[in-house]
């Protein structure tokens, strides 16, 4: 019921989010295309009034009104704008980026100048600035109107607000694409963290559950030793008082999920042997024929816990145990101290069925599972024991439909 109800918020959530990031990237589409617009229209605005120049700059320079009506008009606009004889030498502008002054330009100056081979100074800068108009904008050429003699060109560029226009796209593009990495990593935190709380509560809820009828258990059991009057009985006294042993360590493993366990300097080969033991003598009872194979190194000690590794190394021989679909399994349990990397390598390797790329990518997740039957629980827990209480590594290094697995634990040696 939990894990459906934890489901249903996860999809809502889910929901919200993915509704949420539709909405934010609309918003960007339609400030977009409103920036898009609005740069066209100022583009078109500036040709306009470039033309206008050309347009008015020939009369302006006969009629005193014209010349009063072009002088007003240019000095208010916000754009870089060059006007040049038909030599293509400039003889005036404005907003140019430079404090320069047309009037700073002496007469023989501007008769004396080589567009192609300018002299360094004034001239030279304009020019230059011309140079890179043009390759933005095409210039608008002047004709008197009677004749049709070509008089110059009017060479001009974008205004100052266009070229930071240019940029709002990208910066938005940049913005939006972090906001949705961040919702999407703060909902992934936010998903992992409910489903951790609720098998961490499921666990440490079946410890607790299991208390009581253990405590109970155990004095029936003393009541029959004292009571048992033949060796069979004794016997079975004897594997029952180690099957109530067996359930108080997996009570106790589960009640320490969650909490940072205590950690003591013990002997790997002997935490793994046991774990291995304890599954060998499960083999009988499973059908199956596996043959387990061990490969101890000269390993040193190291701080663990001594419960919790041990259901770790359980779980993957367990799991290595039940992939098995061929008439002789093998299971391979390798242990090695690596010195440059300063730790202890813990193989589980089979040659059971595998599998494939998409299901290899989710086994680590709570309740994900390819047996019948099976909670999905193994792995993770496993994973959260090596790497969170161990500041190990737990990782699937090999896998493949029909050639086994390969599973690498990896403990840091002090």
């Amino acid at each position: 019921m939990r894990l459906r109800a934890l489901a249903s918020v996860t999809g809502a959530r889910t929901f919200t989010f993915i509704a949420a990031m539709i909405l934010v990237v609309l918003i960007f589409a339609y400030t977009y295309s409103l920036v898009r617009s609005f740069e066209v229209q100022t583009n078109t605005l500036t040709r306009v009034f470039a033309k206008f120049c050309a347009a008015a700059t020939y009369p302006a320079t006969r009629d005193e009104e014209v010349r009063y009506i072009f002088d007003e008009t240019i000095k208010d606009i916000n754009f870089p704008i060059v006007i040049t004889d038909p030599r293509g030498v400039p003889y005036t502008w404005k907003n140019v980026g430079k404090d320069i002054s047309a009037d700073d330009v002496s007469w023989d100056l501007f008769v004396n100048t080589n567009p192609a081979d300018p002299p360094p100074g004034i001239m030279s800068d304009i020019i230059e600035i011309v140079r890179e108009m043009d390759r933005g904008h095409k210039p608008v050429f002047m004709f008197d109107p009677v004749t049709g003699k070509f008089l110059g060109s009017v060479h001009y560029g974008e205004p100052a607000i266009t070229s930071r226009l240019k940029w709002l796209p990208l910066a938005s593009g940049v913005l939006l694409g972090v906001l949705i990495l961040m919702s999407y990593l703060g909902l992934r935190g936010i998903i992992v963290g409910e489903r951790r709380s609720i098998w961490v509560g499921m666990a440490k809820e079946t410890a607790h559950q299991l208390g009581t009828p253990l405590s109970s258990l155990m004095g029936w059991v003393q009541i029959l030793k004292e009571h048992s009057a033949d060796d069979r009985t004794r016997r079975a006294v004897h594997e029952m008082e180690s099957d109530i042993m067996r359930l108080k360590k997996i009570a106790s493993r589960f009640g320490k999920v969650g909490s940072p366990p205590r950690l003591d300097m013990e002997d790997l080969v002997e935490v793994v042997r046991s774990a291995v033991e304890y599954q060998k003598k499960r083999l009988p009872s499973l059908g199956k024929e596996v043959e387990i194979k061990e490969h101890y190194g000269n390993v040193p000690q190291t701080l663990v816990n001594t419960d919790l590794l041990e259901w770790a190394v359980e779980n993957l021989v367990k799991n290595a145990i039940d992939a098995q679909d061929k008439p002789k399994g093998i299971v391979e349990v390798r242990m090695t101290y690596v010195p440059q990397r300063h730790v202890v390598s813990i193989e589980v390797e089979d040659n059971g069925r595998g599998m494939d790329q998409k299901s290899s990518k989710k086994i680590f997740e709570p309740g994900y599972t390819t047996r019948k039957g099976g909670w999905g629980l193994g792995l993770p827990l496993a994973r959260r024991v090596v790497e969170e209480y161990h500041g190990g590594k737990l990782r699937l290094v090999r896998t493949a439909p029909g050639r086994g697995s390969l599973f690498v634990m990896e403990i840091p040696a002090v």
